[in-house]
Formats: C-alpha cells, structure tokens, sequence
C-alpha cells in the first residue's frame, strides 16, 4: 500500500503546495541548472503526474519567476534593519551578493526580471524606506530605488552569468581581458601600469565600491544636489 497522502507510491496532486513544486524546482535547477527544470522531471522528482503541477503553475516561466523569487525571499528574510540606512543599504546589497552567487545559475539564466512575487516586493519596500529615512522625497527616493536596484542587480546577474561559466571559458574571457588591457597600455603610454593593476583587482571591493558611489549619490540629492532626474 502507498503510505498516507500518496497512492501507489505517488503523491496525490491535492496534497502538493506551491512551495514544495518550488523546493524541487530549486534542487533541480542547482544540480542539473534551469534549462533541466520542467513539469515532467518536477513530476517525477515529487511523484505527481506532470499535469498535477498545472494547478499551481500555468507555465514553466510562472514556476522559474517563483523560483527566482525565492532568492529575494532569502535576502528579505535575512535583512536585519539597523538604523542605519547607509550601512543596512549595504547590508542589503552584500546579502544579494552572498544569495545570488548561491543561486548563480538560476539568476544567470533568469537575468533580470521582475517576479512580482513576495520577496521581489520585501526586498523593494526595505530599500524604499531606507531611501526615504535618508530624507529624500517620494519622487527622489523612486529614482534612487531603480538606479541602485539596477546597478546591482546588474551586477549579481553579471557575477552570476561568470559563474556558470565552464572552467575553459573563464580562462579564455581572462585571457581575453589580459590581452585587452596590454594593447591598452601599448597604446596609451599613462596606462602601462594597468595590465598588472587589472589581475590584482579585487572584484568585491568594486562591488563595495559601486554600492558606496550609491550612498554618496543619495546623501547629495538629500544635501540639495541632485544626481541626475526622472524623465517623463
């Protein structure tokens, strides 16, 4: 006999949820990347039939968003509010750094989209109250939200995207960048030094750096000076 909530051994569709279709998703999707995720394989991983999983998704690309969105699940759940909206907006930024490299192949594949799920809305609501505790206006503090999710988003989906890269491909992309920084410096007399300057580069303090170019920006608009303005 199948033990209780299955028959047969399977799982009876009415007892799957929407977060164990996800959980499976995820593992899928670590150990074999997104490209192995599908309705079928979740099927057999959960013992369901795959049409079971059409009454939580209606497609593959609703259940990847959901998948995605577990990312800022994690780094809304983590996010501990300090008072300081300078350092938590730092906080925020290296919780997705840690999260994102984690998940980097689902993000990689994914690049950057707006689940709309509720880590997606967690993770905005923490940086727009920061913004506005930095004493910016509504119509400031939007600005500041997407230039500074957009940089770094940007960032993890880059980190991310190197990250899945096959050991033979990253040798040739830094092969490339060496190649590219010395016929710089061939041309460009001022810029002998920067070869050697390019390999010791220390790719989290950039990522540091980017959020603190961010705070500073943030504490001029709300000093009187803005950077840069909403279009219409």
């Amino acid at each position: 006999m199948g033990s209780a909530g299955t028959t047969g051994g399977r799982r009876r569709g009415s007892t799957l949820t929407r977060e164990q279709i996800i959980e499976a998703a995820v593992e899928i999707s670590t150990a074999e990347g997104p490209a192995g995720v599908s309705f079928r394989s979740l099927g057999a991983r959960l013992g369901v039939v795959a049409t079971a999983l059409y009454r939580h998704f209606r497609d593959k690309d609703e259940l990847m968003l959901a998948l995605a969105d577990q990312i800022f699940v994690e780094i809304a759940d983590r996010f501990t509010p300090t008072g300081d909206w300078a350092a938590d907006l730092h906080q925020i930024a290296l919780l997705g750094q840690e999260v994102g490299r984690r998940h980097a192949v689902t993000l990689a594949w994914l690049g950057y989209r707006n689940t709309g799920g509720p880590g997606d809305q967690g993770v905005a609501l923490a940086v727009l109250r920061l913004l506005l505790d930095a004493g910016l206006t509504q119509e400031q503090a939007l600005f500041h939200y997407e230039l500074f999710t957009d940089t770094v988003m940007g960032l993890l989906t880059v980190d991310a995207m190197r990250a899945s890269l096959t050991e033979e491909a990253r040798r040739k992309d830094d092969a490339a960048l060496s190649a590219l920084y010395a016929n710089i410096a061939r041309a460009e007399p001022r810029a002998s030094r920067m070869p050697a300057l390019a390999i010791d580069s220390d790719p989290d303090a950039l990522f540091a750096a980017q959020v603190d170019l961010h705070v500073q920006a943030i504490r001029a608009t709300a000093s009187g000076a803005p950077v840069g303005t909403r279009r219409g």
